[in-house]
């Protein structure tokens, strides 16, 4: 691994394992599309009081030092590249309308006796396009917390399409990759999804949840606390059903 200067323009080519046992059974890469990134761009060092004037905003960017090309994909392309229109003022966000302890907090606290089960609602603003990918849900540890069905069991954390931000190397191995759907409301976009607290023997035990929006990439996070340490079981009295 090293640094790329920007002293001449330099294309850096690394073969995948793909690619190489391609080339070593005498076959063509065929390349017919690239990618492109900012990855290792550092945008904090767009200048607008450079002496030079406004031709010269970006010069510190234009001489960052570049990596040398790799083929992982958990460290590489990790952010995604969007088209906004020139009016606007802000980047898109997601945010969490409704779900959590208070409102506009990050912590949502499952108590003994309270309801067996909770929602959160999330929404996309400041973005609108014709395409609704949906949204990814990476729960780190799924003993602590289950989805409903509106959630859809990923394949893994494997490294590729949106949950390349959440790599193994993190040493949380049990973590859990979900799909959410999305609905229009207005500009924005809607995504909810119910979650069960899993009975635990001790109480205050935390996980993290992660939403990321499939095309945009903008993510929020969120605690859940459960205090669930015995059974909601039910009983049969005079009045009907109560519980205890």
């Amino acid at each position: 691994m090293g640094y790329l200067d920007n002293t001449s323009i330099t294309v850096d080519a690394v073969l995948t394992k793909k690619g190489r046992e391609i080339l070593k059974d005498g076959g063509n890469l065929n390349i017919s599309s690239f990618t492109l990134s900012d990855t290792g761009v550092d945008y904090t060092l767009w200048n607008t009081a450079h002496p030079s004037g406004s031709s010269h905003y970006g010069e510190a960017i234009e001489n960052l030092p570049q990596l040398e090309a790799s083929v992982h994909a958990e460290y590489n392309m990790r952010n995604r590249l969007i088209s906004l229109s020139q009016n606007s003022i802000a980047i898109p966000a997601l945010v969490i309308d409704s779900g959590m302890d208070v409102a506009n907090g990050r912590t949502k606290t499952f108590n003994q006796g309270e309801e067996a089960s909770g929602a959160i609602q999330l929404r996309l603003v400041g973005y609108s396009s014709n395409t609704n990918q949906g949204m990814t849900m990476i729960i780190q540890k799924p003993n602590i917390v289950s989805p409903g069905t509106e959630a859809t069991l990923n394949s893994g954390l494997s490294g590729t399409t949106m949950i390349r931000q959440f790599i193994s190397t993190e040493e949380i191995p049990q973590a859990q990759a979900y799909d959410l759907s999305s609905v229009v409301e207005g500009t924005d976009r809607i995504t909810s999804v119910s979650l069960t607290p899993v009975q635990q023997d001790t109480a205050g035990q935390q996980t993290n949840i992660i939403f990321i929006d499939n095309e945009v990439g903008t993510v929020v996070i969120c605690n859940i606390i459960n205090n669930i340490t015995t059974p909601n079981n039910q009983i049969l009295s005079d009045g009907g059903v109560g519980t205890f």
